[in-house]
């Protein structure tokens, strides 16, 4: 095979499987965080040198390199970035796995970890968590707050029992998806925006207006981007562009700002300092849900899902 032919993947899958070991996944999630060979040799307690030929070892099985040298450390190249996000699943799901098996020596019921994103968190776990534990005083959670990305893959190579977040386009093969809240894109802004005071809205009148946007891939985007065309309308974009709901609400104090959002993060701010604009926007996105693997919905995973189903249909 040339030198500049990429090797493929199922040829990467068998080199790994035979060869690939934990103590290098350790490596490279340490080098990952440390960016520097020594301290990463000294946060999992191995020789510089020995760091040194593991790492060669792994860039050796892939035929590329996973970190850039330079006098001050290392810099993860973005092979390095991605097999350091599988490492850290395997190395959680290791965790997860000597936390359950402690627990059946202890004849102890195991925790569940549960992954979130930041919406499920406030609008599905955080209504729902003293109830749970009220009803339910044995069931060990530990919840874990994390972009799509990272839960997926996490759930994949199980270092976690579930995860909450939209729907995903296409469910895996051995997963079930349960939605437990719906929403919906609205727009928002400071009370002092004079857009507020209106009764009705459309989006023309909001020209003058300078929007706080999500990424182009993101739902509410392509939401916005739809309904933009379809007026014919070019929004003024913010000069800061954010996604936090903290930094979404110091902006909102800007009295030209308009934002839009899923409803459920519009839950999570102050309604005292954030108002709904009357756009009649109909515009659905991707319910929350919990999404898990169906050979895991056995004893807690399924109390837990039972539990947020009936939670779910008592909101209005």
């Amino acid at each position: 095979m040339a030198a500049d032919t990429p090797t493929p993947s199922s040829v990467l899958h068998e080199r790994l499987l035979a060869r690939l070991r934990l103590r290098h996944l350790k490596l490279i999630d340490a080098l990952a965080a440390h960016s520097h060979l020594r301290r990463a040799a000294e946060a999992i307690h191995i020789s510089q040198p020995a760091a040194t030929q593991m790492l060669q070892e792994v860039e050796g099985l892939l035929d590329t390199p996973l970190f850039e040298r330079h006098a001050r450390g290392m810099r993860i190249t973005e092979a390095g970035r991605l097999l350091a996000l599988h490492a850290r699943m395997v190395i959680d799901a290791m965790q997860v796995a000597s936390d359950g098996l402690a627990a059946l020596a202890a004849q102890e019921t195991r925790a569940l970890r549960i992954g979130a994103i930041e919406a499920a968190i406030a609008s599905v776990l955080q209504p729902a968590l003293n109830l749970l534990h009220a009803k339910h005083p044995k069931l060990r959670l530990f919840i874990e707050e994390g972009n799509i990305e990272r839960l997926t893959i996490g759930l994949r190579a199980g270092a976690f029992d579930a995860v909450l977040l939209r729907q995903p386009a296409r469910v895996p093969d051995a997963h079930r998806f349960v939605p437990l809240r719906s929403d919906e894109v609205v727009v928002i802004a400071g009370i002092g925006h004079p857009a507020v005071q209106r009764k009705r809205l459309r989006l023309r009148d909001l020209a003058d207006s300078r929007w706080v946007l999500p990424p182009a891939h993101f739902a509410v985007r392509q939401v916005m981007e739809a309904a933009w065309a379809a007026e014919r309308i070019v929004p003024r974009p913010h000069a800061i562009q954010v996604l936090t709901p903290q930094l979404v609400r110091a902006l909102l104090s800007q009295p030209d700002v308009v934002v839009p959002v899923p409803r459920t993060v519009l839950d999570q701010l102050d309604r005292a300092a954030v108002a709904e604009l009357p756009l009649r926007m109909n515009a659905p996105i991707a319910p929350l849900g919990i999404l898990y693997r169906t050979d895991n919905a056995v004893g807690p995973l399924q109390l837990l899902v039972d539990f947020l189903v009936a939670q779910a249909k008592k909101k209005p």
